[in-house]
């Protein structure tokens, strides 16, 4: 990315082509040098610099030293989070690979599992395709907002505790924060519980998903209404549900004491490679019924929402020795 950003000097009363021109160039420079301030931004973060700066939290930092609002706070933040989310996107707008327009709109979708295939789109494609493909993209799993606001304090304890939690690994490596915020609510659950559920195998909460009969389009029930799952997220919840069908008694698509032997056996671990998690953990057929898998043992896995989720999306497989064998120390 080059330093130095020319900007076209104003004067009035110039042709039509002249000013579109001029325009074009200003708006450009603009986002050069929003780019440009956002990769600082989150240097500042992801280092904790504000700290050596003399100020106790990052918003501090961005409103005392910087003069920023809260809201250009919160917005320079989300940017920041995604380059931290998405290291092949950060590299690319830090490269000039990407431009800052295409990057934001790829941060609105990509994953770290797909990001990497974002990237390459926004490197060949025009912003008016890119913006129809992130368009399609958020149709078919719609993202929903939510925003948590936190004075100088709660931010640096959160921020403390966040780092914690990644020294301790209790999470996978690649875990955004509505994961860690997930988890933590979880551990509190956890706590008050007697654990006679988790003993059992069941999990300590339950998601209500309705499916329509007719068409098969599955939504979760929110406060919010109802939100519209993708296909890997039913494929995913019908590995392991609970289901209730009007004038018939619930049943589960796995054996309520297979599901806390398989739980059991893999030591309430994600078994993926490198994953570890015991966090909002589910159990996988290897061998999809639809193809003839059965609900025996041996061909059951436990993999945490975030892996058994990928699974089906066919971003990974599992390796024969995985299945059966447990997690392991």
């Amino acid at each position: 990315m080059s330093a130095t950003i020319t900007l076209p000097v104003f004067a009035p009363d110039r042709p039509a082509a002249h000013v579109d021109a001029s325009l074009r160039e200003a708006l450009s420079a603009c986002d050069r040098a929003r780019e440009c301030a956002v990769l600082w931004f989150a240097e500042v973060q992801r280092r904790e610099l504000f700290r050596q700066l003399g100020h106790a939290s990052l918003q501090l930092y961005a409103t005392q030293a910087l003069g920023f609002s809260d809201n250009r706070y919160w917005q320079f933040k989300r940017l920041a989070d995604d380059l931290d989310r998405l290291p092949v996107l950060r590299e690319a707008v830090a490269t000039g690979e990407v431009g800052w327009t295409k990057a934001q709109q790829v941060a609105r979708v990509a994953t770290p599992e797909t990001q990497q295939l974002w990237v390459a789109k926004a490197a060949t494609c025009s912003r008016r395709e890119l913006a129809v493909a992130v368009k399609e993209a958020r149709s078919t799993t719609p993202l929903t907002t939510i925003t948590l606001r936190a004075d100088g304090l709660q931010l640096a304890r959160f921020e403390a505790l966040l780092e914690k939690v990644r020294k301790l690994r209790t999470l996978p490596s690649d875990a955004d924060r509505m994961d860690t915020v997930l988890a933590g609510l979880e551990a509190l659950v956890e706590a008050a519980q007697d654990n006679r559920a988790s003993r059992a195998g069941a999990p300590h909460v339950q998601v209500v998903v309705q499916q329509c009969p007719d068409c098969a389009a599955t939504a979760a029930v929110t406060n919010r209404g109802e939100k519209r799952l993708a296909p890997a997220q039913v494929e995913a919840l019908a590995c392991d549900a609970r289901v209730r069908e009007p004038g018939r008694p619930n049943r589960a698509t796995i054996p309520p004491s297979v599901r806390a032997a398989v739980l059991a056996r893999d030591r309430h671990r994600c078994t993926t490679p490198g994953c570890r998690s015991t966090h909002f953990l589910e159990v996988h057929h290897v061998v999809a019924r639809s193809r003839g898998g059965s609900n025996r043992a041996e061909n059951l896995v436990t993999l945490c929402s975030r892996c058994h989720g990928f699974v089906h999306e066919g971003g990974g497989g599992l390796a024969p020795a995985q299945v059966g064998r447990g997690s392991g120390d």
